[in-house]
């Protein structure tokens, strides 16, 4: 069960609090003359007023300087710090369909400029003299607002910004007859029997005294503020929902662009307000210059994952906020939905006892809900609402069970830290008693009450009572496959003494996370860690009957990323000008095999000995596996993990010398990917025509 290494907290280039959607129009450094064929938006464009009038600055980082300047006598100072990326924001009202263009002159390494959703900002590594940055961006049919931003980079070290200039029609003006129409409407929770939805308040018209909710033609709620929670709705329900302003003299606006939400009941896939109607695919996303660098790059080819997710560890608790609002705000800005990996019990050790005697450690975990409370508050502050992901606590349940017992109503815990922390009130939050049980309902509760439209799922180990997985080969298909579904069944009795069903929208399933060509088993028939179509299989066969058990939807996480050599699957010539994918080696870090791509994405390879015999065996007839000669197929199995009720697969390298998919900033592949482009590639050609969910 190794696990990942320690991962480094860069912050993020923040992207915030617009209303409607933003459609890309490009980014670029230039050294141009600034246009000027249109009134400029932004107030205090050149910080002439000699002070940040307009502006809101990231606290203490930011000053108005008299040099240098790129024009007239002030402009800009942020001090970025090691732990700061100096930022400031001005939010600028705009006409909704309508084309702009922001630019800036900036000096410093690594200034960044833009504007919400703009995945791939205007930006320079090294601005030694004044450089103008510039891009463009069409506003949505709803939008009525935009916030611009400027940023420098962390122990980069000071930039400097002048004449910031956004151009297009200007928002505001159309009489006072109606309010404006709120926009930003979005579905931030659902139960079996409830919807609640947020917006914003209207940017410019008469001002709005109430609004009014619509499901469908029907006025349902009239909520005062910018929230209402829709109940007594039935399970597995859908409904469409619109909201509109009303002013004091009894005008109502338009409607605002409708969302769909659905209540929970199925337990199944289907669409949630944090995962798309198709499979969706998530990466180990952590943020840097280089990282950021090759996601911008990447996504000029196709779609960048739907997820990007980070760790949280234990033996760094203290920067769980910092290491949360850089994350939510990255990838916020990337188009990926952030999800955060809990990973606080194990301390990052990874060791078997050690979540043990963390939970029945009264200090040690008032420390951890104090952090734990403090990134679930920063997850909702960067996310300013929206959805972010929480896969908690790995290896822990599979630990427990592994080593204490099945009974987690049996398993002393010293959950009334949560209380005496003060992240909890006695009387006003719900009563979790001092188990394991009642330490689960609180961990969920908690992440739940401080960032309220997060989406959570602990994380479910296949070793837990044991690793049945390769049973079809000692047993049987049937016997084999009875004896998986027998594992499983246990292991989701004790998940349920846990209650690990509480507040959770999903249930996680990881499958090591180490690619297991660093091996080098020359027997994989004999190597639990090996895995061929049929324990791939096998493995689907886990996780639906652990996630029927609980009633929820299954994510994948932390699969490995390794492909198996000699794939016939052509190269894009810019990852290998070769035009094919080199082998990996399995011996230089980074670069082992691995069969999970291949098994989810699908491939043809050339194969010999031991392998072929175990890569080309199919005990079970799946009709996607099949040879001719050293040539073996394996087609892809996504559209049964949809069947099976998997709605996300996260990949991601579970320790520094595993395969990387993407760079990170941990390891020692921090440009490129370790598997040569081969997992990145098969990723994009696959969210191009994405498999849909049941």
């Amino acid at each position: 069960m190794p696990r990942h290494a320690v991962r480094r907290r860069p912050r993020s280039l923040l992207a915030l609090l617009t209303s409607g959607a933003l459609l890309l129009g490009g980014s670029l450094a230039a050294t141009g003359a600034a246009r000027a064929d249109s009134a400029n938006l932004v107030t205090n464009p050149g910080f002439e007023t000699g002070d940040l009038t307009g502006w809101s600055c990231d606290a203490g980082t930011a000053t108005v300087v008299h040099s240098p300047v790129h024009s007239g006598n002030d402009a800009l100072a942020g001090a970025a710090s090691g732990s700061d990326d100096a930022q400031c924001t001005q939010t600028v009202a705009v006409q909704p369909n309508s084309a702009y263009t922001l630019s800036a002159w900036v000096q410093g390494a690594y200034v960044y400029l833009g504007a919400q959703n703009l995945g791939n900002a205007a930006w320079t590594p090294s601005a030694t003299g004044w450089q103008q940055l510039s891009t463009g961006f069409t506003t949505g049919a709803t939008t009525t607002s935009v916030t611009l931003y400027l940023h420098g980079w962390y122990g980069e070290g000071s930039y400097y910004a002048d004449d910031v200039q956004l151009t297009g029609p200007a928002g505001g003006g159309g009489g006072n007859q109606t309010p404006a129409t709120p926009t930003g409407l979005a579905v931030t929770a659902t139960t079996s029997s409830s919807v609640s939805l947020a917006w914003t308040e209207p940017a410019t018209g008469s001002a709005a005294t109430g609004y009014k909710v619509y499901d469908g033609s029907t006025a349902v709620a009239t909520p005062s503020t910018t929230s209402a929670t829709l109940t007594g709705l039935a399970a597995g329900s859908t409904h469409s929902y619109t909201v509109t302003a009303l002013d004091a003299a009894g005008h109502e606006s338009a409607p605002s662009a409708a969302v769909t939400a659905t209540t929970q009941g199925s337990g199944g896939g289907g669409t949630a307000p944090w995962h798309p109607n198709y499979l969706a695919i998530g990466s180990v996303y952590t943020p840097g210059p280089n990282v950021d660098s090759f996601f911008s790059s990447w996504g000029t080819h196709g779609k960048l994952p739907d997820y990007g997710y980070e760790y949280l560890v234990g033996n760094d608790m203290p920067n769980w906020a910092a290491t949360t609002t850089t994350m939510v705000q990255h990838s916020e800005q990337l188009g990926m939905t952030p999800v955060l990996t809990e990973y606080g019990m194990n301390g990052n050790i990874d060791g078997t006892s050690v979540d043990w005697t963390n939970m029945q450690n009264s200090g040690w975990l008032t420390s951890y809900f104090q952090a734990l409370k403090n990134a679930a508050t920063a997850a909702n502050a960067a996310s300013g609402g929206k959805p972010v992901g929480w896969v908690i606590e790995p290896d822990m349940m599979g630990y427990l069970q592994q080593n204490y017992g099945s009974d987690a109503t049996k398993m002393a815990a010293a959950t009334s830290a949560v209380y005496s922390s003060g992240v909890l009130t006695s009387g006003t939050d719900p009563a979790f008693d001092n188990t394991l049980k009642g330490l689960v309902e609180a961990i969920s509760y908690t992440v739940k009450k401080y960032d309220p439209s997060a989406f959570l799922g602990w994380e479910v180990n296949t070793w837990g009572v044991r690793d049945a997985l390769k049973d079809t080969d000692t047993m049987g298909w049937t016997a084999g496959r009875q004896s998986v579904v027998n594992t499983a069944n246990q292991v989701a009795a004790f998940l349920k003494t846990a209650d690990l069903g509480y507040q959770a929208d999903f249930v996680a399933f990881d499958q090591w996370g180490q690619d297991y060509g660093v091996l080098r088993d020359p027997n994989p028939a004999g190597d639990v860690r090996y895995l061929n179509a049929a324990h791939w299989s096998n493995y689907l066969l886990y996780v639906q009957t652990i996630r029927q058990d609980l009633g929820l939807p299954a994510v994948l996480w932390q699969l490995a990323v390794g492909h198996l050599n000699s794939t016939h699957t052509p190269s894009p010539t810019y990852f290998n000008a070769s035009g094919t994918f080199p082998d990996l080696d399995n011996v230089t870090q980074e670069q082992a095999e691995d069969s999970s791509s291949t098994f989810w994405y699908g491939d043809s390879f050339t194969s010999s000995g031991n392998n072929l015999a175990f890569y080309s065996s199919n005990p079970g007839n799946d009709p996607k596996v099949s040879v001719n000669g050293s040539t073996v197929t394996w087609g892809s199995h996504l559209p049964e993990a949809a069947a099976a009720g998997v709605v996300a697969i996260l990949f991601g390298a579970g320790t520094g010398t595993s395969t990387y998919g993407v760079p990170e900033t941990s390891g020692a592949d921090q440009t490129a990917p370790g598997d040569f482009g081969y997992w990145a590639t098969r990723t994009q050609s696959y969210l191009a025509a994405p498999t849909p969910l049941p």
